[in-house]
């Protein structure tokens, strides 16, 4: 037979365990915490993600084919108008350079001022059609004309080269009131001499 202390145990264990039944019940009863929702996707995702498709892949090819065709075209249009640079300047050179040297020829076998003053012509047109578009250009519109195609000292020996030919066309005028079969004078030989030999130093670079 249970003593009265062994009974007071007994019905102290039954309660702790009730009560341990009773709060596992109350936890099984609880609604299950669902997951939290994953993070809406980011602006960058969403442009990945766009990309990744075959529209975004669609037009992502059609902007790079149409910019690269841009640009080469580009590269083409300047490439020829470089060619076409370098053609107008080695034709306006040479059509300058036989001016030149055909004035100095004329201007060293002249002896009267009628002499002089065909020498000087080539000041305005050439005597020998050479290049056909640039035949009744000026000396002045020739060096005008290639100033905007070079760079650095070339573009500052062209601008002196203007200036001493339009000193030659100075001399010229001064030249065309005097009788043609006046005899030349010597002062006005090595003043013209002298313009012609400054501009002929200035001589464009080679390219």
């Amino acid at each position: 037979m249970l003593t009265e202390e062994e009974m007071k145990r007994i019905a102290a264990e039954e309660r702790y365990r009730h009560s341990i039944r009773m709060s596992l019940e109350q936890e099984a009863a609880k609604p299950a915490v669902e997951p939290a929702a994953p993070p809406a996707p980011g602006f960058g995702s969403r442009v990945y993600e766009f990309l990744n498709s075959s529209v975004g892949m669609w037009l992502l090819s059609s902007v790079v084919l149409t910019g690269g065709a841009a640009f080469l075209q580009q590269i083409q249009h300047e490439h020829e108008i470089a060619q076409k640079n370098q053609s107008d300047l080695i034709n306006h050179r040479f059509e300058i350079e036989h001016r030149l040297d055909g004035m100095s020829f004329l201007l060293r076998r002249a002896k009267t001022v009628g002499d002089a003053k065909a020498a000087l012509g080539g000041i305005f047109k050439s005597a020998i059609p050479l290049t056909p578009e640039l035949q009744n250009r000026s000396l002045a519109s020739l060096y005008l004309a290639v100033y905007p195609m070079l760079v650095g000292t070339e573009k500052e020996k062209t601008n002196k080269a203007y200036n001493l030919v339009k000193q030659l066309e100075d001399v010229e005028l001064l030249l065309q009131p005097l009788p043609d079969d006046k005899p030349l004078d010597e002062d006005q030989r090595n003043q013209i001499t002298k313009l012609l030999t400054a501009i002929q130093q200035l001589k464009f670079a080679e390219k």
